[in-house]
């Protein structure tokens, strides 16, 4: 079910994700994250000044690994994922802001247990990710609800596990809560 990126793989990644933030002009400076833009914009809008440029998704990242064809079967694997498949809905551009005090993520829509556990670990990775270890310092708090999902797989449930061990370290405790019906 899971298996790990190997070293081309993950070579590949990089120059992609790369190469894309080359093709739309972002770059680390902020200023490169928005463009002029005086007259209309979508629905009827008007801006004067700058505006935040389209960020890239995931599709844009398939397309153009497709393009290299040096991971046709990750390509490949990846359009599962993509909008207007069935768990297409991470393609998308973010906007959540991880410097907010609370951030909640319901999934209460997803039926699909599958769909609902990639879901769980997606936003539990970007939660690790761009929540603890970028506020090394701070007191965090983490609340897996349906804890239950991830021990149906070892790996998921390894990587929960992972979080609660390592989130210590950063002043993030995890709470897990198993609903039993």
């Amino acid at each position: 079910m899971f298996r790990t990126l190997n070293s081309n793989e993950m070579t590949e990644i990089e120059i992609v994700v790369n190469e894309i933030y080359k093709d739309k002009g972002i770059t680390e400076d902020v200023n490169s994250l928005y463009q002029e833009n005086n007259g209309k914009i979508a629905n009827n809008k008007y801006v004067v000044g700058k505006v935040k440029k389209k960020m890239p998704t995931l599709s844009d990242f398939q397309k153009k690994l497709e393009e290299r064809d040096k991971c046709s079967e990750l390509a490949e694997l990846l359009i599962l994922f993509l909008k207007g498949n069935s768990m297409g809905f991470f393609d998308c551009e973010s906007s959540i802001d991880a410097n907010t005090d609370i951030i909640c993520f319901d999934l209460s829509d997803i039926k699909d247990e599958f769909t609902k556990l990639y879901s769980s670990v997606v936003v539990l990775n970007w939660a690790w990710q761009k929540f603890v270890l970028k506020n090394k310092d701070k007191n965090k708090i983490i609340n897996c609800d349906e804890g239950w999902y991830f021990l149906k797989y070892k790996e998921a449930a390894n990587f929960l596990a992972d979080v609660g061990r390592r989130g210590r370290k950063y002043h993030t405790a995890l709470y897990i809560r198993f609903t039993i019906y």
